[in-house]
């Protein structure tokens, strides 16, 4: 009897300690599998960023000249890329002594979300700025940006406006028969627009210069009591820019008539199957 007890004592150690060894092992390969496929999220998470940057440089590339194109090359395993329709409006506003001028372009973005085991702490800028208009001409006019929401994203987004003080130049006035002195400003918007999307792992993201399509009523001829704002529909909003003062800052005679040149660069971005 006690032979017998002994040897079920054993055959019970034996598949206790046999069970305890998978649990172990099952434990050690999740860790090591989620170990894995965090460094394959994280890896790629970080391309869909460089893609965007390097897509944006692309962008700047192509806006000055009519017609031309460019792309950049991707692959998506972990992320999902999206093209998101204008879901708001932006709308700069012309203001002339109450004398309004206003434009309007949809803001489509261009996001990527990250595999399920990336999450954004911070929402940051990788290329840009929070703000509607900025008037350095060195400044961004795309913005790409991490954050959280519901996953973790990538986006490239084209809401702002660049208002640039050219100098003072003299301009032909039939009505007076002569030259007349002006101080100019260049305002440029982006407004991207959508093609064909074809999301596969292997993908060419394009963009395409459609045209500069200066307003029909541009260059415009304003007085020197002139600002300007750039606005949301969902309701954000820029501190307006007073433009006499932009030309006494920048040592020009805000006293002068001021014209305007507006410039909305069309672009066109597809993603096509990578070959």
């Amino acid at each position: 009897m006690k032979r017998r007890n002994a040897a079920d004592s054993t055959v019970l150690s034996t598949t206790i300690l046999a069970s305890a060894l998978i649990v172990i092992v099952g434990a050690a390969y999740v860790a090591a599998n989620n170990a894995i496929n965090y460094q394959v999220e994280s890896a790629e998470f970080d391309q869909a960023q460089n893609v965007l940057l390097s897509f944006a440089k692309v962008v700047k590339n192509v806006m000055l000249t009519p017609h031309s194109s460019g792309y950049v090359r991707s692959s998506f395993w972990k992320t999902i890329p999206q093209f998101e329709k204008a879901s708001q409006n932006l709308t700069l506003t012309i203001s002339d002594s109450g004398n309004n001028q206003t434009y309007n372009i949809g803001q489509n973005i261009i996001k990527i979300k990250g595999g399920y085991t990336i999450g954004v702490l911070t929402p940051r800028n990788l290329l840009g700025t929070d703000s509607l208009n900025f008037t350095d001409p060195s400044g961004s006019l795309a913005r790409v940006r991490v954050f959280q929401s519901d996953g973790a994203w990538v986006s490239l987004d084209y809401s702002r406006v660049r208002c640039v003080y050219i100098g003072s130049s003299d301009y032909y006035n039939s009505t007076i028969d002569g030259y007349e002195s002006l101080n100019v400003f260049e305002i440029t918007l982006v407004n991207l627009t959508f093609g064909t999307f074809e999301p596969e792992s292997q993908v060419l993201i394009t963009a395409e210069n459609l045209g500069m399509n200066a307003e029909p009523e541009s260059p415009i001829k304003v007085s020197n009591n002139t600002i300007i704002q750039v606005r949301l529909s969902s309701g954000e909003q820029s501190p307006p820019i007073d433009l006499a003062d932009l030309i006494s800052i920048q040592g020009g005679n805000p006293g002068k008539p001021i014209l305007i040149n507006l410039i909305i660069v069309d672009i066109e971005c597809s993603m096509l199957k990578g070959v």
